[in-house]
């Protein structure tokens, strides 16, 4: 940033290789993502997970976050990102996947752990807490039958899959025709997957998931035409299919106000300097109430920082 007795009065930037002010007269504005792709401020700030596996643009790197930090911002929320569960592909990446139409998650003691009918930021979240108390590694794995064939019931996996034999090569996918035949494969405990896949076909039979609820949300059907999305595992071959933990972006960045400044750590506006989008710190803290909360944030601070800059322009 650059700054003045008047605040912050400008900026440097890098195009092709050259760096040059721009001088800004009514102010800037920082909506530049989050640093979800930045490996070292990750580790920094303690955000689970890894920047591979983001699917935030790679030029999100925080830059403009550390010129907020730079010229005296306080920063919250820093340790946080816009979770998912993360669909495993053969070039190592774990890619935010959603609608499940089918099996379950299993920790690497062969139990579950979630509803695999949640949010996904929920699963997120969960998979977080779990590594955290120590209670999982990844990766972790859904376990599902044949009635579809061996590619896993996932529809949206938002990176293309590509040939299933290259999965089977990476050893992310395994097939068997018994369930602790499988367990040996993908390095689980046997009688601890046998007894959780009973007891979850006990679950689709009764109708009801004792252990999670999957089902009972309104959020849990949208993907099964509003029928309960827990499925019998009973279609022979059994198989397994790799997860990691994947992200939409950070959600850390710099603290603001209602007008979308940007305050000190005195909470003090800094005078001419505005946030928006995952630059700023989420203005819904540490959860996630649907789909588009951040491109909606960016869009609403974004006009809050322009009103104000209007009507400071003005004299009002």
């Amino acid at each position: 940033m650059v700054t003045s007795n008047d605040g912050v009065v400008g900026a440097v930037v890098e195009q092709d290789g050259r760096r040059r002010a721009i001088r800004a007269r009514a102010g800037v504005l920082l909506a530049a993502g989050g640093f979800e792709s930045n490996p070292a401020l990750r580790q920094r700030f303690g955000v689970p997970g890894d920047a591979r596996d983001t699917m935030g643009a790679p030029g999100n790197l925080g830059l403009a976050l550390q010129a907020g930090m730079a010229a005296g911002a306080a920063i919250d929320l820093m340790d946080q990102a816009w979770w998912s569960p993360g669909f495993t592909h053969p070039d190592g990446r774990s890619a935010f996947s959603l609608w499940f139409t089918g099996g379950i998650f299993v920790n690497q003691d062969g139990k579950r752990f979630v509803n695999e009918s949640g949010p996904y930021d929920r699963i997120g979240k969960a998979i977080v807490d779990q590594i955290a108390c120590g209670a999982m590694t990844l990766p972790f794995w859904m376990i599902y039958d044949d009635r579809e064939g061996p590619v896993p019931p996932v529809k949206a996996t938002n990176v293309s899959m590509v040939e299933p034999e290259r999965y089977v090569e990476a050893g992310l996918w395994h097939t068997a025709d018994t369930l602790p035949e499988l367990a040996a494969g993908i390095g689980v405990d046997a009688e601890n997957l046998v007894s959780t896949v009973k007891r979850f076909n006990e679950f689709v039979a009764a109708g009801v998931d004792e252990d999670f609820g999957r089902g009972e949300a309104a959020y849990d059907r949208v993907f099964s035409g509003g029928q309960s999305p827990m499925v019998p595992i009973d279609n022979l071959p059994y198989h397994a299919a790799s997860f990691g933990l994947s992200d939409l972006g950070t959600k850390g960045g710099l603290v603001t106000d209602s007008h979308a400044r940007v305050v000190d750590t005195s909470g003090n506006p800094i005078d001419r300097l505005y946030a928006a989008g995952n630059t700023m710190a989420a203005v819904t803290g540490t959860v996630y109430p649907g789909g588009g909360i951040p491109i909606g944030a960016s869009m609403l601070f974004s006009h809050l920082a322009a009103l104000d800059m209007a009507a400071k322009r003005e004299g009002r």
